[in-house]
């Protein structure tokens, strides 16, 4: 019966090893290694977990391990009615309160149809304060004068030119 088995193997193909005897093959001499590795197997498997274990999800690790789930456990806070207000209010916000001058409203109302012209003259302005072209910002060779004073050329008694 097993040669009619290995003739089957034979026949039947496997991706990467050709046919299915010739995976059993190499299964089989690598399964005789495997006592060698077996001390690794303890490290190796709380290495896997390491990685493995925060990407698990928190109801299945309630279902296999018991405990209750997060939504019972904060199920069980009893708050009083004062508290719970202030919980749901805690974030509530109103922006009925906000009172805009003249010059905002009618900036608003200009980009509500569409207009920003108001705003591209800020942006403008902005820009010519933001970035002065006279203005080197190259603070690379301000980082080379630096390097010239440093501890290394006291060190060596190496004088700066």
């Amino acid at each position: 019966m097993s040669a009619q088995l290995l003739n089957v193997l034979k026949k039947v193909p496997v991706p990467i090893f050709g046919t299915a005897a010739t995976a059993l093959k190499f299964g089989a001499a690598k399964a005789s290694k495997a006592p060698i590795a077996a001390p690794w197997a303890l490290p190796a498997g709380a290495g896997a977990l390491w990685f493995v274990w925060p990407a698990v999800d928190e109801e299945w690790k309630a279902s296999i391990f018991g405990g209750g789930s997060e939504e019972e456990a904060a199920a069980k806070v009893e708050l009083s009615e004062e508290a719970q207000e202030k919980v749901e209010k805690a974030y509530v916000v109103d922006a009925g309160h906000v009172e805009l001058s003249d010059e905002e409203k009618r900036v608003m109302k200009a980009v509500a149809s569409g207009d920003f012209s108001d705003l591209e003259k800020d942006w403008d302005n902005f820009m010519l304060r933001a970035a002065n072209p006279e203005e080197d910002d190259d603070d690379d060779d301000d980082d080379d004068d630096d390097d010239d004073d440093g501890f290394g050329m006291l060190i060596f008694g190496i004088k700066a030119n």
